[in-house]
């Protein structure tokens, strides 16, 4: 029974640490989702003059994985974090709402901040992700060793 339990705790330190290392890759993928779609909006508002609901439906069959389209509305996924979220959802309120120019000025002002974000984020991840693998495999082999 004993060995059991053991065992038991050893994989639920590795499990956590393993759905934490994909929740870091997660937020990655999505930030840089964001920035892909903040670029076809750009594309779209420059070159082809587009209206919200243009973009929307066009920017829905896209495929997006970590973005949402439902009801008129687009959504980021909720692993990012609430600051990211809500500067996407202020990005998403504000298309449409002034001339060509303010667009393009607005396109590029949210995609240098979730630029910024991305790069921060893809420099620091290669180091959280093996610090989480090792912290995990450390403390299943931790608790192996000190109660088998």
């Amino acid at each position: 029974m004993k060995t059991v339990f053991v065992l038991f705790i050893a994989f639920l330190f590795l499990a956590l640490g393993f759905f934490n290392v994909i929740r870091q890759i997660k937020i990655t993928k999505t930030l840089d989702e964001i920035v892909r779609f903040v670029n076809f909006v750009k594309t779209e508002m420059n070159y082809r003059k587009s209206e919200f609901l243009h973009i929307y439906s066009i920017g829905e069959k896209q495929n997006y994985k970590y973005l949402s389209f439902s009801e008129g509305q687009i959504y980021a996924d909720d692993a990012v974090g609430i600051g990211i979220i809500e500067e996407f959802n202020s990005f998403i309120k504000k298309i449409g709402t002034t001339d060509q120019e303010g667009q393009m000025s607005l396109c590029d002002e949210y995609k240098s901040r979730f630029e910024e974000l991305l790069i921060n984020r893809k420099s620091k991840d290669k180091e959280k992700l093996q610090v989480n693998t090792a912290l995990s495999v450390f403390g299943a082999l931790t608790v192996l060793i000190f109660f088998l």
